[in-house]
């Protein structure tokens, strides 16, 4: 299948708030992240010895910090609230897939794309899309922060998925 074309138009009001409230809430998340795992890593720096389990919990604490460093770059939510350019698509399901860990995770994966590879949906919108049907989508251009996903005229966006 060609991939079909994209489009790029700018913000709306509704679209600025919505990229806002999910970076908010993503920067909570990795903040309760960094210091769950600070407390991990001195605590097992507190014990006697140093292992490969210890190496890894301080491992990660340090890369935690990485996307602090905006202070030298912009991220890609930075240039996106300055650009104010979404892209809007359609994309055709490839392959639905339902897994079972510890609780059921359902996933669409799509024909080639360069932006969008596979999605998790909410069971209610995984029973509502089919293998072949076409996805409408509206992203951020660089942070690809999902703005819109219809699928035949519903709303199929994952609020748990954010990106």
């Amino acid at each position: 299948m060609n991939q079909s074309k994209k489009y790029e138009a700018p913000f709306t009001e509704d679209d600025l708030r919505v990229i806002r409230s999910k970076s908010k809430k993503s920067n909570v998340a990795w903040f309760i992240a960094n210091i769950i795992l600070g407390v991990i890593a001195i605590g097992l720096l507190k014990q006697p010895g140093f292992g490969f389990i210890e190496f890894l919990a301080c491992f990660f604490f340090v890369v935690s910090f990485l996307p602090y460093l905006r202070f030298f770059y912009k991220s890609p939510t930075e240039k996106d609230l300055e650009e104010k350019i979404k892209v809007s698509t359609e994309l055709r399901i490839k392959y639905k897939r339902r897994d079972m860990d510890n609780y059921y995770h359902y996933e669409i994966e799509f024909e080639q794309n360069p932006d969008f590879y596979k999605y998790g949906l909410l069971k209610k919108d995984f029973e509502k899309v089919n293998v072949g049907d076409v996805i409408y989508i509206e992203f951020s251009k660089y942070g690809h922060w999902i703005l819109k996903m219809e699928c035949n005229d519903e709303d199929i966006e994952n609020p748990l998925n954010g990106h």
